[in-house]
């Protein structure tokens, strides 16, 4: 019998004051888009008006709009909802005691992840209706046993930037033509938030304000159940779990099963009301990013519910079978699907829990580990530990200190090679036997077997690659003490010292510049290393002489001080500029640092993923400002403003024959380039710029035919595989020497997702500063023909260009904000090289 969830009569209610989202909107459900605000009101509306529901306010974006949640179960459990959170908490081990309470199941609903997949965050104001309505019986009893937590939008800032221009778009009637303008949904379209990032590909890294915000929240309570809403295309009717392969082996026999529970119970209502689906296709479980994925490494059934629709249906839309699918029918189907789950969740609500239990019982024992402990050596250059540990404390991944050295058995990140190795007291050990031991491995796990190559996402993200740390992984069980964070030592002087000396050796660095910068403080770097008072210095150390800022008076100390403090930087004071060893002070191969004025085009006709990966570093990472000028523009735009741009993606205008004439001239004159994945790709054989890629092997025609024979059209699907890198993890060789290069080691490591060949750059003022080393790959799949593709080839390097510079990355250094080691070579390039 289908769920009654969009309308009940007023007379229904009886004495409440409770009404249904179409009452309280004044505008049936599904009619329009409803802006945030009125969703956050109708919230408020039902919290305040039933005794199931409680609403929180757990943050906000970057735009200013709440995020919100709602805690909705029998007034009985929401007296003791405390009770029910810490009991939670005590059965996944991360808080002790015994659970002193009876048992409830806890199922959690994330909706509008995607902003222009917008029916979602319409569907969870059904769904609170439904469960909150006190006349429903059916619900009453779900709540007895089960607490539901609502997020009707993950994403608001993304959501009304679709809602808003579509309901400018939109005319009295709508039109269900794809022509009409209303499904044409512009630059940068709702998908994303404010800095443009996919927020569900950011739940293990929480780079993003609002994911860093709500997983405060979700570890406060950790759910049993989460569902992710989301909307596909207008053609594909609905997917439900059970999820496609690849599978992560970190999947447990209980969670497959149990999705498959909930995937027949949605069966049965799509079956009784004639609504096609499909199951097991499509949409795996593996990336560790998703709203699916991330909760299950957290012992939740995880999922994913895709609804035919998006950005492009509005609010009705033909479909290639020739029936309307409108914004009411979507809305039902994720309706009854989040039901559904809670109706499963409830009627097995004691197995559920005890699951979830026995899930952190065998995460805290160990068992099931292939290494016992992850090692970063304390030899890891800079302030790159504590980014680290940063990040494993928003994870809630538990890590200490190596309480005594010795020497173990295990596998060396660096070198991709099985050992024995030295353990140093005081390196940071982060044990697998913990609560979280599940996410510990699928983050540090340095390879992990896939079972199907033909995957939604990358295969490779290992944190000690992603930081590029000196890290090991070790079978032995190491003892660890509490972890205490190094402190920043500035090396004190009872008179004003010559210069102060930063090393410049981790993506932090960036930021702790671009505040000297800012301030108006002269800077300088070393091209080459030096040695003065006892202290060796690498090159690119910054450099802040007295001499050079002397405006600044006996506020100078002071103020340098302060800015290496709010960056955890460390100082040294040297007391002449006539160094021991390497060039002295007043050299040339101490340059100074001009601040330089950046530019990037922006709009339509560049990807909005790359510009806001750019956008968000200089923004929010590094604090430095940007100029991001219409894409459109170039041709009328003066570039003696600018003495970097930047190319993340293709971009008509600039690339276009008038436009990279003037692009060339400007670099000549000394302007630097500074391109990015496609963005570098797009230059390639252009006039005036070496970069290249190399021919495809063509295969013999008597391979061929073979292999046309043996073609079958059930495969089609796979005849791509063997051409095909998902995304990959290289060992790169690194020219150090080079400005590009400076504060890496000799061998670094870069996120590969293309299956090209990008040739080595071969002009005699090139300097090819990071090539994929061959037999390279350290982790993640690739196709075997992409694989003989990538070895050898350009990672990042550098072409003089007249007195300018053109630096190419062919892998996004900035990638979901997560590839923290790439942030460095990008505040080379930006920063550094050409000065």
């Amino acid at each position: 019998m289908m769920f009654c969830v969009l309308t009940v009569p007023g007379s229904a209610l009886g004495q409440t004051t409770l009404q249904d989202p179409s009452s309280f909107l004044g505008y049936e459900l599904g009619s329009r888009f409803s802006r945030h605000h009125a969703v956050v009101e109708y919230f408020e509306h039902v919290a305040a008006q039933s005794d199931r529901v409680e609403m929180v306010t757990y943050g906000q974006t970057n735009e200013g709009r709440p995020l919100t949640l709602a805690f909705v179960s029998s007034p009985s459990n929401l007296a003791r909802l405390e009770e029910i959170r810490t009991d939670n908490l005590k059965k996944a081990k991360l808080e002790p005691g015994t659970p002193t309470g009876a048992p409830v199941s806890i199922v959690w609903l994330s909706y509008n992840v995607h902003g222009n997949e917008s029916n979602s965050t319409e569907a969870s104001m059904a769904t609170l209706f439904a469960l909150a309505d006190p006349n429903n019986e059916t619900s009453t009893k779900w709540l007895k046993n089960t607490l539901v937590v609502l997020d009707p939008a993950i994403n608001p800032d993304g959501r009304d930037r679709y809602a808003n221009w579509f309901n400018m778009m939109v005319g009295m009637d709508m039109n269900v033509s794809e022509d009409a303008i209303e499904h044409d949904e512009p630059w940068p379209g709702g998908r994303t938030n404010h800095y443009y990032f996919d927020l569900n590909r950011d739940w293990a890294w929480q780079t993003q304000v609002e994911t860093k915000q709500r997983m405060v929240v979700y570890k406060k309570w950790m759910p049993h159940v989460h569902v992710d809403f989301h909307e596909q295309g207008v053609n594909n009717p609905y997917y439900f779990a059970p999820a496609s392969e690849p599978v992560h082996r970190e999947v447990t026999p209980w969670q497959r099963k149990f999705e498959e529970v909930i995937g027949r119970n949605h069966a049965r209502y799509f079956d009784e009301a004639g609504w096609l689906y499909f199951t097991k296709q499509s949409f795996d479980i593996y990336y560790p990013g998703y709203g699916d994925s991330f909760p299950m490494f957290n012992g939740a059934i995880g999922m994913t519910y895709e609804q035919a629709g998006g950005g492009g249906a509005g609010l009705g839309v033909l479909t290639a079978e020739g029936d309307t699918l409108t914004l009411l029918d979507r809305l039902t189907h994720h309706t009854t699907t989040g039901l559904s789950t809670v109706e499963m969740a409830s009627a097995n609500s004691e197995q559920l829990v005890n699951e979830f239990a026995s899930y952190f019982d065998k995460a805290t024992s160990g068992s099931g580990s292939e290494y016992a402990s992850y090692v970063i050596k304390q030899d890891t250059p800079g302030n790159r530990i504590a980014a680290l540990t940063a990040h494993l404390d928003r994870l809630g991944i538990q890590y200490g200190s190596a309480s005594a050295s010795s020497k173990v058995e295990g596998y060396d990140y660096r070198s991709a090679k099985k050992g024995r190795y030295e353990v140093s007291e005081g390196d940071l050990v982060i044990p697998s036997a913990q609560p979280r031991a599940v996410l510990t491995r699928v983050l540090f796990n340095p390879v992990t077997p896939i079972s199907d190559s033909l995957t939604y996402d990358i295969t490779a993200w290992a944190l000690p690659y992603a930081y590029d740390l000196n890290a090991i992984a070790t079978p032995t069980k190491l003892s660890a003490t509490t972890w205490v964070a190094p402190i920043a030592a500035n090396v004190a002087h009872s008179s004003l010292p010559v210069a102060y000396v930063s090393a410049w050796d981790d993506a932090g660095d960036a930021a702790f510049l671009a505040s000297l910068l800012k301030a108006d403080i002269k800077v300088r770097y070393a091209t080459k290393a030096f040695a003065v008072d006892g202290s060796t210095f690498e090159p690119g150390s910054l450099i802040i002489t007295w001499s050079s800022n002397q405006k600044f008076g006996s506020k100078f100390q002071q103020l340098v001080y302060g800015i290496a403090a709010d960056h955890g930087q460390s100082l040294t004071g040297i007391s002449t500029g006539f160094v021991d060893s390497g060039s002295d002070l007043g050299s040339s191969d101490v340059r100074f640092i001009d601040a330089p004025r950046v530019g990037m085009p922006f709009g339509d006709g560049v990807s909005s993923s790359g510009v806001g990966e750019v956008w968000y570093w200089f923004d929010q990472v590094i604090d430095y400002p940007i100029t991001r000028f219409s894409a459109d523009r170039f041709s009328s735009l003066d570039l003696d403003e600018y003495d970097v741009l930047i190319l993340p993606s293709f971009a008509t205008d600039m690339l276009s024959e008038t436009g990279l004439e003037k692009l060339t001239g400007w670099i000549r004159a000394g302007g630097r380039l500074v391109a990015t994945g496609s963005g570098a790709s797009s230059l390639a054989d252009k006039k005036g710029f070496s970069l290249t890629f190399k021919a495809a092997e063509k295969t013999p025609d008597s391979t061929a035919v073979s292999l046309a024979k043996k073609k079958r059209y059930e495969d089609r699907s796979r005849d791509r595989a063997p051409t095909d890198n998902p995304g990959a993890i290289y060992r790169v060789q690194v020219d150090n020497s080079h400005p590009l290069g400076f504060g890496f080691g000799n061998e670094s490591f870069v996120l590969r997702s293309r299956s090209d060949h990008p040739a080595v750059l071969q002009g005699g003022s090139d300097w090819n500063v990071g090539v994929v080393e061959k037999n390279g790959r350290v982790s993640g799949h690739t196709g075997y023909v992409a694989e003989k593709r990538i070895e050898e080839s350009l990672a990042f390097g550098v072409q003089s260009m007249g007195r300018g510079s053109v630096v190419y990355m062919l892998d996004n250094p900035l990638y979901r904000g997560f590839w923290i080691s790439g942030q460095l070579l990008f505040a080379n390039a930006v920063f550094l090289v050409g000065q």
